[in-house]
C-alpha cells in the first residue's frame, strides 16, 4: 500500500521562522503585514501540525525551545532555497551550490546568525554545520566545507588557512531584571558570590572571563558549566544566573530571552571567517567580510 504523502503549511512555518529570527510577534507581523494575533494563531497551527512546542512564554517574552532551535535552523535553509526559486523565475541562469559554512560550537549562536546575515540578505544559500574547531578545520582542509566561522583564528592544522575578521564585540554580563536590580548598584563588586553560568573550560570566552574575574578580584558562585550557548541562554532566561555574552547581541537577548545588560567588562572578542583561499572567490564570504 502506497504511503500517504504528508505536507507542511509553509506559510505557518514562515510565521514561526520570522518570530524566531526577528525576535517577536510584532516584528514578524510587520514583515507579513498581519496582526500579532494572526501570527500567534499560525504559530499554534504549526505546533499542532508538528506536535511539538517550538516557543514558550517566559514572562512577556517568547523563547525558542530546544526543538524550536532545530526547526528554525532547517527553516533557514528552506527559505534560502525559496529565494533561489524566485531568482530562477526572474531570469537567473542557474541555481548555485550553497556555501558550506562550519560554525564553531563555542561561537554564540546569536553571533553566528549575525555573521551569516549579510550573505542571506544578499540572496545566497548557505548550508550550516556546527562542530568543534578541530573537526571543522579538518573538514575545511578536506574541502567538505568552504569556510569556518570561529571566535579565534585557526592555530596550526594540516594545511595553511587564511582567517579574516568578520566581527568584533565587547563582552558584557546579562541577567533577568530581578537579578539586575539586586546586583547592578554595586557592580562589579556584587559579583562576589553571585550565581554565574560559565562557558566551557578551554573556550575563548571562558579564558577571558576567568582572567577578568581574577582582575576584578571577585568570585561568583558557579551554577553550571555548559558547552551549548543556546542552553546557557535558556538557563539565564529561567533565572538561574548571570550570563556572559557579546554586547553585539544585546537586543536579541532582550527580545528573545528577556535578559538585560548588567555591566560591561573590560574585555572583548573577535570573530573570524577561515578559508583556504588567500584571494576570496565566493561572493557570499565577501558579503560577510564587507559587512564587518
Amino acid at each position: 500500500m502506497e504511503r500517504k504523502l504528508e505536507w507542511l503549511n509553509y506559510h505557518h512555518l514562515q510565521c514561526f521562522w520570522l518570530v524566531a529570527r526577528r525576535g517577536g510577534l510584532a516584528a514578524a507581523g510587520q514583515a507579513l503585514h498581519v496582526s500579532p494575533s494572526t501570527v500567534w494563531a499560525q504559530l499554534k497551527a504549526i505546533e499542532a501540525r508538528l506536535e511539538v512546542s517550538l516557543l514558550e512564554k517566559r514572562g512577556r517574552k517568547l523563547v525558542l525551545t530546544e526543538q524550536g532551535e532545530r526547526v528554525a535552523r532547517v527553516a533557514d535553509e528552506i527559505f534560502s532555497l525559496g529565494q533561489e526559486v524566485l531568482s530562477l523565475a526572474r531570469g537567473a541562469a542557474e541555481v548555485k551550490a550553497p556555501l558550506r559554512v562550519g560554525v564553531v560550537g563555542s561561537l554564540p549562536r546569536l553571533v553566528g546568525r549575525r555573521l551569516v546575515g549579510p550573505a542571506l540578505e544578499a540572496g545566497f544559500r548557505l548550508k550550516l554545520h556546527h562542530g568543534h574547531s578541530v573537526e571543522l578545520l579538518g573538514e575545511l582542509a578536506a574541502h567538505r566545507i568552504d569556510v569556518v566561522l570561529t571566535d579565534g583564528p585557526s592555530q596550526g592544522g594540516p594545511v595553511k588557512t587564511y582567517p579574516r575578521q568578520v566581527g568584533h564585540s565587547r563582552l558584557a554580563l546579562f541577567c533577568l531584571p530581578a537579578l539586575h536590580r539586586r546586583l547592578a548598584p554595586q557592580f562589579p563588586r556584587s559579583l562576589e558570590g553571585a550565581p554565574l553560568l560559565f562557558p566551557p573550560a578551554g573556550s575563548a570566552q571562558r579564558e577571558v572571563l576567568d582572567a577578568e574575574l581574577a582582575r576584578l578580584r571577585v568570585r561568583p558562585t558557579p551554577v553550571a558549566e555548559v558547552d551549548d550557548s543556546a542552553l546557557l541562554k535558556t538557563l539565564a532566561a529561567a533565572g538561574f544566573g548571570v550570563l556572559l555574552a557579546p554586547e553585539l547581541v544585546g537586543e536579541e537577548l532582550r527580545a528573545m530571552y528577556g535578559l538585560v545588560q548588567l555591566g560591561r567588562l573590560a574585555v572583548s572578542e573577535s570573530y573570524f571567517a577561515v578559508t583556504l583561499e588567500q584571494k576570496l572567490r565566493h561572493p557570499a564570504v565577501r558579503a560577510m567580510i564587507d559587512a564587518a
